[in-house]
């Protein structure tokens, strides 16, 4: 069975958890790249295909209150246009399922629930040629 891992962002405002890393001035300027490089060797363990869709990462804002999230970050992306690019993935793959992070994001990590939001409108939106014109036929998965 083919499996295609989609990655909405670089990861490139994540936390290093790595104590060994941590710290590191090369990781730290060149964290998109090494995230690239970690998804390159996932995928090759796991045997997957993997899309990026290229937004960029919102981090996790911290504090109380809560900072307001980054100019330009995949959390305050339009969800129909970003469901646009998900679309095309999902009419290109024809996944028969499609699996994504709950509403909350896992734990309340603001890509994480971007990515479900733009996960439910695709799985709608792969059918919906009128919405998504472009790209091939619609497709609905059956999960």
């Amino acid at each position: 069975m083919d499996v295609l891992v989609v990655t909405c962002t670089g990861g490139e405002r994540g936390s290093i958890l790595n104590p060994k890393l941590q710290g590191d001035a090369y990781i730290e300027e060149h964290i998109h790249e090494v995230r690239k490089k970690e998804m390159d060797e996932a995928r090759e363990i796991l045997g997957v295909k993997q899309e990026w869709l290229g937004f960029v990462d919102s981090g996790l804002p911290e504090g109380d209150p809560l900072p307001p999230l980054p100019e330009g970050c995949f959390a305050l992306e339009d969800v129909d246009k970003a469901a646009g690019e998900l679309v095309r993935k999902i009419r290109a793959f024809r996944p028969q399922v499609i699996t994504t992070y709950d509403e909350n994001g896992g734990y309340p990590h603001p890509d994480h629930i971007m990515t479900h939001k733009i996960t439910m409108v695709a799985f709608e939106g792969a059918a919906d040629t009128a919405k998504y014109p472009e790209g091939s036929t619609g497709r609905r998965s059956s999960r």
